[in-house]
């Protein structure tokens, strides 16, 4: 009967750490996980798509300036997003001029290594025609 019992603890044990493993991988994954914005483009103002949302609208190709620094992306439209961590759409860090930017095409996301300034939008197909 000893061994019986110890079995039967043993696999309440194991079924137990198995579902704590299961809550634990659950709560670790990233809030934006779930909530992914399909069709759209938009600047976070916190890291994992959290914080203010600044949508980008995918038709204006001027330089636009961020009302406030984003620090990561999102871009699930068809259009190619430059973002620039300087002001006016200048490449570089945001300490010194050079060739840094980040390019995020569309079906991506992420944290961006240092606070998005302003961005560009470069669409990826002609618009339809107004006909």
């Amino acid at each position: 009967m000893t061994i019986r019992s110890n079995r039967r603890l043993g696999g309440a044990v194991l079924a137990l750490s198995g579902a704590a493993l299961l809550v634990g991988a659950a709560l670790a994954q990233p809030a934006a996980a779930t909530d992914i914005p399909w069709g759209k483009a938009g600047f976070y103002t916190g890291k994992d798509l959290t914080g203010t949302v600044y949508p980008i609208a995918a038709t204006d190709t001027e330089c636009q300036t961020l009302p406030e620094p984003a620090l990561s992306v999102a871009n699930f439209a068809f259009a190619e997003v430059k973002v620039y961590f300087r002001e006016n759409c200048e490449t570089g860090s945001p300490s010194e001029p050079g060739d840094l930017y980040s390019n995020v095409t569309g079906l991506h996301w992420g944290n961006l290594p240092y606070p998005a300034v302003s961005y560009r939008v470069v669409p990826t197909y002609p618009p339809a025609s107004p006909e």
